[in-house]
């Protein structure tokens, strides 16, 4: 399941846009977007722990492996800092790209966060419109 992130942050930003012209549809198609994002934020917390799971698996048997190989005198063939630092270099991108989604959900929560203030704001002013 890909989300379209920067799709979501341009519909975001397309109604920070319209500032104070926004109009009730708006306000709702905004919140119906906030709550677009935090569904999509959840499926992608959720997807990031099950990659994060199988690659702590993986890593762990990897190093297993390592560890078990032995020179020719029957000795471990590799140091445990060694080890450490192969499967950095095995597992880079795979961690690279738990890195990314976790940024990028972070990044569409912090936009969700600032929609209900910013609809309040867009509210009070059609209130203060009205008490004139």
């Amino acid at each position: 399941m890909a989300v379209d992130v920067q799709s979501l942050i341009d519909r975001h930003e397309t109604f920070k846009l319209k500032g104070l012209q926004l109009t009730n549809d708006d306000l709702f198609n905004w919140l119906c977007l906030q709550d677009e994002i935090v569904t999509n934020v959840c499926n992608m917390k959720a997807e990031r722990t099950e990659k994060k799971l199988k690659l702590d698996k993986d890593k762990a048997l990897r190093g297993m492996e390592l560890k078990m190989q032995k020179d020719e005198n029957g000795k471990t063939a590799n140091t445990d800092k060694f080890i450490e630092q192969l499967l950095k270099s095995e597992f880079y991108l795979q961690d690279l790209e738990l890195a990314t989604l976790k940024a990028s959900y972070e990044l569409l929560y912090g936009k969700a966060e600032t929609i209900t203030d910013l609809v309040n704001v867009v509210k009070l002013n059609k209130k203060a419109d009205f008490t004139l």
